[in-house]
């Protein structure tokens, strides 16, 4: 019957209706258009104390304070200071266009006008510390409206204002969902050069746990963590390091004191582990890094360049011992790779580091020492090589039996070019109190190592 009426008034009465719905849609965007009309010199205040109340930041020297209507109702703010409400003092950034979106309903009372969300683009952000610690703070404390940053760049300095790093953000989105009472970090951009996603987020159900993650492209990395803050003392943590087909694991707890990474004692295939303390004040750390199903020559050239660029810059309050262990090599000569790397008073040791050759026996290194020579990285050590089964040492080297004398030790020296990737032997013999001649024999694969040792065997002999 009402469809009836209304089909009725339609056929007689077309015009009215397009009278009644230009009407409606004038009221509509008179309803819209009416913040327009507000006199904004003095409103800066007001849009201050709805910042603080609704996201946590203060804005200062606000100017410029402009309403507009497409694409959605919003303010925009030509240039403002940002600071975090919770440190006044220090300013974070000055912003130009912040573009601030409000609620439809109220527009016809200023005072009563609701702020939805904050949007900046193409902003330069200068952090230092004390803004990484200020933005945790907020992270991790205060419930707030959605804040979104697009294609900007994020500079991070030191404490001698040196910028350290610039990462490219294309997406920075942090907001409370009020659905799921779930609060959310999301960044997509660019850090050293490889493209990077950032997730975090923290269920106020469970206020207690925070869960995070960062992908890298270029290499493919994938770190994921888990916090639990439910006692009061320490925070419980979780982290699994993905990088290619290699994980590292890391059950640790920490507070203001200390870090103590815990062994979980479950062996997985191509999984790392690390195990030990660091003491904060003052600082010193023992750690034991146990790595699983690596190549060790990618393990040393990255560990002896860093060691080296290491020494250059050490400080002296840099103290601790770190024991990496290589439990399974990808090597069909070596296994069991132990380095045991010394920090003591701006000086680096790697005394006490071993390696065994399968079935053969063990390689102690002794004095080894980093260094540069015609702009080259060089490590030299000296060697003492404990013989564990002599008849696999001959048949593994091809040693005939006319060669062969009763062996237990041989020290010798071996130089490592990191550069260049080549290895040299010297001062080879059977006995630590002889002194033979200085002769050094390049090392390229395991067809000149065999041909070197039968050489020393057949020396032996011949004197």
């Amino acid at each position: 019957m009402f469809e009836d009426q209304i089909s009725n008034f339609k056929n007689k009465n077309p015009f009215a209706i397009i009278i009644s719905l230009i009407v409606i849609v004038f009221l509509i965007l008179l309803y819209f258009t009416i913040p327009t009309f507000y006199n904004y010199e003095n409103f800066d205040r007001e849009i201050q104390k709805k910042v603080i109340k609704d996201f946590k930041l203060n804005l200062k020297n606000i100017s410029g304070v402009t309403y507009l209507m497409v694409p959605a109702p919003h303010f925009l703010i030509e240039e403002c200071d940002i600071y975090f409400a919770d440190d006044p003092e220090e300013k974070i950034f000055k912003a130009k266009y912040l573009k601030i979106n409000i609620s439809s309903k109220n527009l016809h009372k200023k005072e009563k006008i609701e702020l939805k969300n904050i949007h900046l683009n193409k902003i330069d952000l200068d952090l230092q510390f004390v803004d990484l610690k200020n933005f945790y703070n907020h992270l991790k404390n205060n419930i707030t409206k959605p804040i979104f940053i697009k294609n900007s760049n994020f500079f991070f300095r030191n404490n001698k204002d040196e910028i350290i790093s610039i990462s490219k953000i294309k997406n920075f989105d942090y907001y409370f969902k009020l659905q799921n009472k779930e609060k959310k970090l999301n960044i997509i951009g660019n850090l050293f050069g490889s493209d990077f996603k950032f997730n975090w987020k923290k269920d106020f159900s469970n206020p207690y746990i925070s869960i995070s993650d960062v992908q890298f492209n270029k290499p493919k990395i994938n770190i994921s963590n888990k916090f639990n803050k439910e006692n009061i003392d320490f925070v419980l943590a979780n982290t699994n390091i993905e990088l290619l087909k290699n994980h590292l694991d890391l059950s640790y707890k920490f507070n203001k004191n200390s870090i103590e990474f815990l062994d979980d004692k479950i062996e997985k295939i191509n999984h790392s582990k690390l195990i030990g303390k660091i003491e904060l004040d003052p600082f010193f750390f023992d750690l034991n890094l146990i790595l699983s199903g690596v190549h060790i020559q990618t393990v040393l050239n990255n560990l002896f360049l860093n060691l080296y660029n290491t020494q250059k810059t050490i400080d002296i309050n840099f103290n601790g011992n770190l024991k990496i262990n290589l439990n399974e090599i990808n090597n069909r000569l070596f296994e069991n790779l132990i380095l045991n790397i010394n920090f003591l008073d701006e000086k680096i040791s790697l005394n006490k580091s071993s390696i065994k050759l399968k079935k053969i026996g063990k390689i102690n290194f002794s004095d080894p020492t980093i260094y540069e020579r015609n702009q080259k990285i060089i490590i030299n050590s000296k060697i003492k090589f404990d013989v564990a089964n002599q008849e696999e040492l001959y048949r593994k080297f091809l040693i005939p039996r006319q060669n062969r004398i009763d062996l237990n030790k041989v020290y010798f020296e071996v130089e490592y070019n990191v550069d260049d990737r080549n290895y040299f032997l010297s001062s080879i013999n059977f006995d630590e109190s002889e002194k033979n001649e200085m002769t050094f024999y390049e090392v390229k694969n395991i067809q000149q190592l065999n041909s070197i040792i039968s050489k020393e065997f057949k020396k032996i002999n011949l004197d």
